[in-house]
């Protein structure tokens, strides 16, 4: 454990210097930004246009943490050897990935905790204040975001960084289009394809679980209970995703 502590700390040491998160998170903030100039032209309230791009402003900032940053710095250290220095002190590959996606998940939350307060000090200058199912929404992108990060640790674990850059991005979009592949399969005339896409749809997570936009907007009630399944959803996906990951590290010859 204090291994895998000083491994995430050293990761969010490295990674709070990268000038590519402040790019990452000076774009969310202009995003935010123009929302309150997008109000005048929608047929929605200012509140509502917010809500929107403010959402998908995070679920976006998320998914571009765990690309450049995850893939990137876990990606680069495998491809260039220099994760050697770091293995070769007695540290276990399965404490390196799990203090890397710790260390990567505190910059998440803690990008997420700078766009929130923003996003909800922005709603509260349009009069309104920020609603329960609000925050609920914000931490059900950050579990959303924890799913990719180890799915982006997952691919950098056995490819290279820019492959591993794609397949995150087609991960995401994959999990979000998870329910058009089940439709797709139930209409498939082919055997096969019916198969192949059945089994996609079974494996790729779905991450429109995570997305409550359209009832924030429409103001539509959350069931009861929705929010604790969620959870424990992504809790049990990030957990298969690590686990994934510390199989194929550890026989990964580096």
């Amino acid at each position: 454990m204090r291994v895998t502590l000083a491994i995430a700390l050293n990761t969010f040491r490295e990674t709070i210097r990268n000038s590519v998160l402040y790019n990452i998170l000076l774009v969310a903030v202009a995003a935010l930004g123009l929302t309150l100039t997008f109000g005048d032209l929608s047929p929605f309230s200012r509140v509502q246009v917010l809500t929107d791009f403010g959402l998908a402003s995070m679920s976006i900032t998320g998914l571009l943490l765990a690309v450049f940053i995850g893939v990137g710095m876990l990606g680069g250290e495998i491809s260039s050897k220099t994760v050697y220095s770091v293995l070769t002190k007695q540290v276990s590959r399965e404490s390196f990935i799990a203090g890397k996606f710790f260390g990567l998940l505190s910059i998440l939350l803690l990008n997420f905790f700078l766009i929130a307060v923003l996003f909800f000090v922005f709603i509260k200058l349009l009069g309104v204040n920020p609603s329960y199912s609000l925050f609920t929404a914000v931490l059900l992108l950050a579990m959303e975001m924890s799913i990719i990060i180890s799915a982006s640790i997952l691919f950098s674990s056995f490819t290279t960084p820019t492959l591993a850059a794609i397949f995150t991005i087609g991960f995401y979009i994959a999990g979000h289009l998870n329910n058009l592949v089940g439709i797709g399969a139930q209409q498939q005339s082919s055997a096969l394809w019916k198969t192949t896409l059945n089994f996609l749809y079974y494996v790729l997570p779905d991450l429109e679980h995570f997305n409550v936009r359209t009832r924030l907007i429409y103001e539509l009630p959350i069931p009861d209970g929705y929010i604790l399944q969620t959870f424990l959803y992504g809790i049990c996906y990030t957990i298969l995703l690590l686990f994934l990951s510390m199989i194929v590290f550890s026989k990964k010859d580096l």
